[in-house]
């Protein structure tokens, strides 16, 4: 073998050792916040671009971090907006936090749905950080005492349902 191509098999394994180390890192940290932790309040975007604080608000909160991208999320959204409908009618909030994304995008997405929760941008990837939002969607649910009680990665099941109606004493 020539000393040009141990030198190109070299540095291919060596960009193939990045590449995976990067992909580890994304994967490996753990999320700071978990259930049975309180929220911390971090930092959005709202879609006009203003500075936004999410944070408990004394009242039961969905949270739900997706992509306009992601195939799943959209298959997800039809039922996340009738869900959103009747859980804002028995007091919850629903919230959706996209993850880095353009405004432009974020509202398409919203007039594609027909989305009445308001919608954020994580323009510092803190779903990441704090909820460990690695695998979208993630849905968050926090009780109105502000304690995170589950976290939901992938879409919402039947059995999500459930712990809803069970923590808010109300059927959903």
């Amino acid at each position: 073998m020539t000393l040009g191509k141990r030198v190109w098999i070299a540095a291919a394994s060596l960009l193939a050792l990045a590449a995976g180390l990067r992909i580890s890192h994304h994967f490996a940290r753990p999320p700071v916040l978990h259930a049975g932790d309180r929220l911390l309040p971090f930092g959005l975007r709202s879609l006009a671009g203003d500075a936004v604080t999410l944070r408990a608000s004394g009242r039961p909160q969905v949270i739900n971090v997706f992509t306009t991208w992601c195939p799943v999320c959209r298959l997800e959204e039809p039922s996340l907006a009738a869900l959103a409908k009747t859980l804002g009618a028995r007091g919850v909030e629903v919230i959706g936090i996209d993850q880095q994304e353009s405004p432009e995008q974020v509202a398409h997405f919203r007039d594609q749905f027909a989305l009445s929760f308001p919608l954020y941008i994580d323009a510092e990837n803190l779903t990441h950080t704090l909820l460990g939002a690695r695998v979208i969607p993630e849905t968050v649910y926090v009780s109105a005492d502000g304690v995170i009680r589950w976290i939901r990665q992938g879409p919402l099941t039947d059995g999500d349902i459930r712990a809803l109606d069970r923590d808010i004493g109300r059927p959903v």
